[in-house]
C-alpha cells in the first residue's frame, strides 16, 4: 500500500458517493473465503495470534468446496468457537448449497457436484463420490459429519454487525436495508454491490468475489483472494477509521 493510499485509508477518504466514517464499535478481524484450505487457515490464525491477539474474529463463509480439506476446516472452526469471544462464523453459499444437498440431495445435488461438493465429500473419507446414487451419499455424509457439526453449520448466520459496520458472505442488494431474512443477496451477491454506494451509512464487509487484491472502496471492504487458487487467504483487522490486511 502506497503512503497515499494508507493516509485514505486513515482518514476514510477516497470513497466517491459515501462519506460515513468507518465505526465499529470495537477493533475485530474479518476472515475472507477459505474453501478447503486447512493449511492456510491455521497460518493465518498463527499470524493474527501475533498480529491481531484477543481481537473477535468473524468468518465470512465459504469454507467448504474447491480445495482438499473441508472436512478439517468446519471442524477446526466448530473448534476455535469464534462466537465465545464475540465473533462468528457466517454462512456462505457453499455451505448453503451443502445444506440443501442433506435436506434434498436428489433436487440440489447436480449444483452442489458443479461447484467442489464432490471435493467436500472426499475429505470427509467418501471415495469416488462421482459413482453413487445422491441419497446414499447424503447418508454417507451425514454419518462422516456427525450431528453435532452439521447442526453447528445449520445454525450459521448470514450477518454480523458492530457499530456500523456489516459482515455478510456476498455483501447484499445496497439498495435494500440488511436483513438476514434478505439471503440472496447475501449469499450469493448482487450486481449493483460494486457500483452503488450504500445510502444508510453502513459499511460491508464481504467475499464470495474473488480480487487479486483486498479493497476498501465506496463504504465496502472485499476480502476474498481465491485462497483455493492463490494460496492467499486474506484477513482484514478493522479498527475505527483504519483498516489493514494481513495474508496467511
Amino acid at each position: 500500500m502506497t503512503g497515499l493510499s494508507s493516509l485514505l485509508h486513515r482518514l476514510g477518504l477516497g470513497r466517491p458517493g459515501f462519506d460515513a466514517p468507518l465505526a465499529p464499535d470495537r477493533a475485530f478481524v474479518a476472515v475472507g473465503d477459505i474453501h478447503g484450505m486447512h493449511d492456510l487457515l491455521d497460518a493465518l490464525i498463527a499470524k493474527l495470534a501475533t498480529e491481531a491477539p484477543d481481537l473477535p474474529l468473524v468468518f465470512v463463509g465459504d469454507y467448504v468446496d474447491r480445495g482438499p480439506d473441508s472436512a478439517g476446516v468446519l471442524r477446526r472452526l466448530m473448534e476455535l468457537d469464534p462466537d465465545a469471544t464475540g465473533g462468528g462464523c457466517l454462512l456462505g453459499n457453499h455451505e448453503a448449497m451443502m445444506l440443501e444437498f442433506l435436506d434434498t440431495p436428489d433436487s440440489a445435488g447436480r449444483l452442489w457436484m458443479a461447484n467442489g461438493g464432490a471435493e467436500t465429500l472426499r475429505s470427509f473419507g467418501i471415495a469416488d463420490p462421482e459413482d453413487h446414487p445422491f441419497e446414499t451419499l447424503r447418508d454417507r455424509l451425514r454419518a462422516a459429519a456427525g450431528d453435532a457439526l452439521l447442526d453447528w453449520l445449520a445454525q450459521r448466520p448470514l450477518i454480523w454487525q458492530s457499530g456500523n459496520v456489516v459482515v455478510s458472505h456476498a455483501g447484499g442488494d445496497p439498495n435494500l436495508p440488511i436483513e438476514p431474512r434478505r439471503g440472496h443477496g447475501l449469499l450469493w451477491g448482487h450486481p449493483h454491490l460494486f457500483d452503488t454506494p450504500r445510502k444508510d451509512g453502513l459499511w460491508m464487509v464481504h467475499g464470495h468475489f474473488i480480487l487479486d487484491a483486498p479493497v476498501m472502496k465506496a463504504g465496502r471492504i472485499g476480502i476474498d483472494t481465491g485462497a483455493f487458487q492463490t494460496g492467499r487467504l486474506t484477513a482484514a483487522i478493522i479498527e475505527p477509521g483504519y483498516v489493514r490486511f494481513i495474508h496467511s
